[in-house]
């Protein structure tokens, strides 16, 4: 799949980036590009691979490409674990050594020495262990990871769980059972979402519901939750999870369905079965 790229100003129109989907993966092949005007960016999100063209370290858009510092931004915004840098020179960074404030890299550097400083950079940034870039040496060999068949059922299920939807969230649960809470996080690829709620409950009659008060503060009251497992109707579509957090019956603080895989759907199904009870009415 071609996707329209501005490759800068001295390059003539028609530049293109790649999707490729073969054999259940997605990788994306992105040589030379500044930016990709107009793409819709739920087509980027969470690939297998991602190349990525950096001439230098610093952004330097008179080169007609992104750097290295712009490829950590797509990394994250495109959730791609695996990342190759190619194509980088870096000698437009020595620009920066006449800047005495600058504190990035001001030279061009070797391949170790760049793979060094990614290293550092992701460690900082605490991504290390979740983001994985690696500059690209002659010979390398790239070999994706094989992806679970069916829902293990024997997996322990914990407090967390974090589930990675099919188009741009990123879901992460957990039960505070010290304090009988619930903390929820939705993160986009702009936007991050940090919610806290109190006495979170599962439907009485399905493990499919779950939902939690708002928090009692000194002025106000916080919002509340609803959150849904909407199956698919077959074995091949997604399922969705319905989430929505809101103050009263009518203003939605967060409203959206999440689409997620099937294997995904039945681990946050077995997370709100062993992880909190339902609330029984009774009637005297």
């Amino acid at each position: 799949m071609p996707i329209s790229a501005d490759h800068g100003d001295n390059s003539p129109p028609g530049s293109v980036i790649y999707i490729v989907k073969l054999l259940g993966r997605k990788i994306i092949i992105g040589w030379d590009f500044l930016s990709l005007p107009n793409a819709n960016p739920n087509l980027f999100w969470k690939p297998d691979l991602l190349i990525l063209g950096t001439q230098s370290y610093n952004p330097h858009p008179k080169t007609g490409m992104i750097s290295v510092s712009d490829a950590y931004d797509l990394v994250r915004r495109w959730n791609a674990k695996e990342c190759y840098i190619v194509h980088y020179r870096g000698l437009l960074d020595f620009e920066e050594a006449s800047n005495q404030w600058f504190r990035g890299p001001v030279k061009a550097m070797t391949t170790d020495e760049l793979q060094s400083v990614i290293d550092s950079h992701l460690q900082v940034t605490g991504d290390n262990g979740k983001f994985r870039i690696t500059v690209a040496k002659e010979g390398m060999v790239w070999t994706g990871k094989e992806e679970q068949i069916g829902y293990d059922e024997s997996a322990l299920v914990g407090k967390v769980l974090e589930i990675e939807s099919l188009q741009k969230y990123i879901l992460k649960i957990e039960n505070v059972d010290r304090d009988h809470k619930l903390k929820l996080l939705v993160e986009d690829t702009v936007n991050r979402f940090n919610f806290e709620f109190v006495r979170p409950s599962k439907d009485e009659n399905s493990d499919d519901i779950l939902s939690a008060q708002g928090e009692k503060g000194m002025m106000a009251k916080g919002p509340q939750l609803r959150m849904e497992i909407v199956p698919s109707k077959s074995q091949d579509e997604s399922s969705t999870i319905r989430i929505r957090v809101s103050r009263g019956a009518k203003k939605d603080v967060f409203k959206d369905d999440i689409y997620v895989s099937n294997n995904d759907a039945q681990r946050l199904r077995r997370f709100i079965k062993e992880n909190f009870a339902p609330i029984v009415s009774t009637v005297k």
